[in-house]
């Protein structure tokens, strides 16, 4: 398992490598700072782009790489909105695993069913649905509810406490972008604010998932339904339920801890829409406002790419691990 998980990670860090370098040269290239004394970077060409990238790269240990070459701080907002990406996702996460394993066990116990062609349906119209569709639909809807009835269960844009990063995404009476408000409060009160405004954003992002995510979860229990060790189990006299739950579903887990950990990719890109939509000041708003700055740092990219292709990346190791803890003869490979 030592090997395994070594050959996996030396992979993994290749391919980071490789992501990091192409970003960087090619940002470096068109958009390189140059300082100028107290006022901002300009934005200069940089001779050898390669040199500056391994120049970087030596900063990494020492997490010099929140700071570009004229001592801008570039890290501190990364961080922040990293905090609000990954709030997100794992709101997203705990929909798409709770709805996914209840309506995929659900659909395969009743295989062949009406219940099981309702969940089929379903399944399918979640999917064919884009996630910012989904987000948009949801937005305009509680808020023509809300100013119907007054009533608003949910926030339907921003952070709590925060103003947007961009200039104008959805946030009333807010100020310069990114700045604090006095309307998070503190301790619960900040929690069920928190909860409030992740509601809907993770409704969103989750519902496409939880379609996709159930069918492979069916898919995979019809398998494990007929084959030989089921069978086994039923003629020992084991209830219906028991050989499903304990038998069928722990063999079908790998499958869909695999599938859903390989989705993160799609996942991550999904939401950084959501996140623009909702106005949550996580790394979808940062990149756009990152992007349309008059003059583009490219450390402040470089940093932000380099950390979600890191996130997708370990994600995509910690599937092979998953999947090689609960089968065995995925080792191999």
């Amino acid at each position: 398992m030592a090997s395994f998980f070594v050959r996996r990670l030396l992979l993994a860090l290749a391919v980071l490598f490789a992501v990091s370098f192409g970003t960087f040269v090619f940002f470096a290239t068109k958009f390189y700072p140059t300082c100028s004394g107290a006022g901002p970077p300009l934005v200069g060409s940089v001779p050898n782009a390669a040199s500056a990238y391994f120049h970087w790269l030596r900063n990494v240990p020492s997490g010099g790489i929140t700071r570009d070459p004229c001592g801008t701080d570039i890290g501190a907002q990364t961080w922040q909105s990293l905090g609000h990406t990954a709030a997100l996702l794992g709101a997203t996460a705990l929909i798409v695993i709770v709805l996914s394993l209840v309506l995929g066990v659900i659909a395969a116990a009743r295989a062949g069913s009406l219940l099981d062609l309702a969940l089929r349906a379903f399944s399918y119209i979640a999917w064919a649905v884009p996630a910012f569709i989904v987000a948009l639909v949801l937005q305009s809807v509680f808020n023509w509810a809300g100013n119907r009835s007054g009533f608003r269960p949910f926030a339907t844009d921003g952070w709590p406490g925060q103003c947007a990063l961009i200039s104008g995404a959805f946030l009333k009476d807010c100020g310069v972008p990114g700045a604090p408000t006095p309307h998070a409060g503190t301790g619960l009160h900040y929690a069920v604010s928190l909860i409030r405004h992740l509601t809907l954003p993770a409704l969103a992002l989750a519902l496409a998932f939880v379609g996709a995510h159930s069918r492979y979860l069916r898919s995979s229990l019809l398998v494990a339904l007929n084959a030989p060790y089921t069978t086994t189990a039923r003629a020992k006299g084991l209830p219906e339920h028991t050989v499903l739950l304990r038998h069928a579903l722990r063999n079908s887990l790998a499958t869909f801890s695999s599938v859903l950990l390989l989705d993160f990719g799609a996942i991550f890109g999904a939401a950084l829409v959501v996140d623009y939509v909702f106005g949550l000041n996580g790394l979808g708003l940062l990149f756009l406002s990152d992007i349309q700055t008059a003059s583009i740092n490219p450390y402040a990219v470089q940093l932000l790419l380099t950390v979600t292709a890191a996130l997708v990346i370990a994600a995509a190791l910690l599937s092979e691990v998953i999947v090689a803890w609960l089968d065995p003869r995925t080792r191999l490979r």
